[in-house]
């Protein structure tokens, strides 16, 4: 049994050396004299800020999908009308549109609230760090 000979040269691909980034012993003593306890003594204002822009920035993405809701419940809702017949055929109960805009609500209400989650859980997961350079 034969080993099949490969007649292509190799090519050696060097690896990428990693960027090293040299501290100063002299600098993180000064982020640490100067800069922890700012950070310490504002802790709960930082968290509250952090909070408040990662609630604001859910709901301004959230804000678009709503108004699409919205507007699909409108044509929905004008189809169903201009068909009386087949809407009711299809949905022995259709919705009113209070009652579809209170579904699609909750649901974003839900979806908010699953990013609260989130943020407190990486706020609890700062805090846990903030404790570790305390000691």
């Amino acid at each position: 049994m034969r080993r099949p000979i490969n007649h292509r040269a190799r090519t050696h691909v060097p690896e990428p050396k990693p960027v090293v980034v040299e501290v100063d012993p002299v600098e993180a003593e000064i982020v640490e004299e100067d800069i922890m306890p700012f950070i310490i003594s504002h802790e709960d204002e930082i968290i509250n800020y952090i909070k408040d822009k990662a609630t604001k920035e859910t709901l301004k993405s959230l804000s678009p999908l709503l108004e699409k809701l919205e507007e699909a419940v409108k044509q929905q809702q004008a189809f169903q009308q201009s068909t009386p017949v087949a809407a009711a055929s299809a949905n022995p109960v259709p919705m009113s549109y209070e009652e579809q805009l209170k579904k699609l609500q909750e649901a974003s209400k839900g979806r908010i609230k699953e990013k609260e989650l989130k943020i407190v859980e990486r706020m609890n997961k700062l805090q846990a760090r903030f404790a570790n350079i305390r000691k």
